[in-house]
């Protein structure tokens, strides 16, 4: 009876370790095992290493010359198109309906609205990027014309934010009141509270504008 109990013993033990050993060596769950398209997450994802703009637009550079042509930037934005529409497609197949609200519009993104992609459109602004009219765009043309368009984008949004505060101060005081966010911010009422930092009752400029990413 001992020897029996001692021979369990010692399988038990062996099976644990066992499945811990092979545990160790199977990807933890979220990571590359669960990663599509491997090539496509090697630090250079939409916003490429880092979260920066213009070095994922490397992708592009099919012939590894160091430089866009204008052929590769037209072949990069229809595959970039492609891959959204597929995505698109298969985010309405499984009736996926977050990126709408509850009366099916698409949500705001802070005071200035939905941003636009526009402004990244390499094939429309080729020669605008293309500084020194050699039909290539290296990184630092795009480096420079991402820096320009992204303080036109942030002029612009201020704009827009500040004609659309003015429009709600019904009084001209420089502050919004509950009343004034009810009648021309109706979407900000249910976060009064959690947006008036100072709990003084009204929202103020800076209560309102949008908080930007640290770089």
């Amino acid at each position: 009876m001992k020897t029996r109990l001692i021979t369990t013993a010692l399988l038990a033990a062996l099976s644990i370790t066992t499945i811990g050993a092979a545990a160790a060596q199977a990807p933890a769950a979220g990571t590359q095992a669960s990663k599509p398209d491997g090539e496509r997450h090697r630090g250079h994802g939409p916003r490429g290493h880092g979260g920066d703009r213009v070095d994922a637009l490397a992708r592009f550079d099919t012939d590894s010359d160091g430089r866009i042509s204008r052929t590769e930037a037209q072949a990069g934005q229809q595959a970039m198109q492609a891959r959204r529409d597929a995505h698109r497609a298969e985010r309405d197949a499984r009736g996926d309906v977050r990126s709408t609200d509850a009366r099916g519009e698409r949500p705001q993104r802070g005071a200035g609205g939905p941003r636009s992609h526009k402004g990244f459109d390499l094939v429309a602004n080729f020669d605008a990027i293309d500084t020194n009219r050699d039909g290539y765009l290296t990184r630092s043309e795009l480096r420079t014309w991402h820096t320009a368009k992204s303080a036109e984008r942030r002029a612009e949004g201020e704009r827009r934010f500040d004609a659309k505060f003015r429009e709600a101060d019904l009084n001209n005081d420089g502050k919004l009141s509950r009343v004034e966010v009810s009648e021309k911010m109706p979407r900000l009422v249910e976060r009064f509270t959690w947006l008036d930092e100072n709990r003084d009752g009204f929202l103020s400029r800076e209560e309102l504008r949008p908080a930007r990413p640290q770089r």
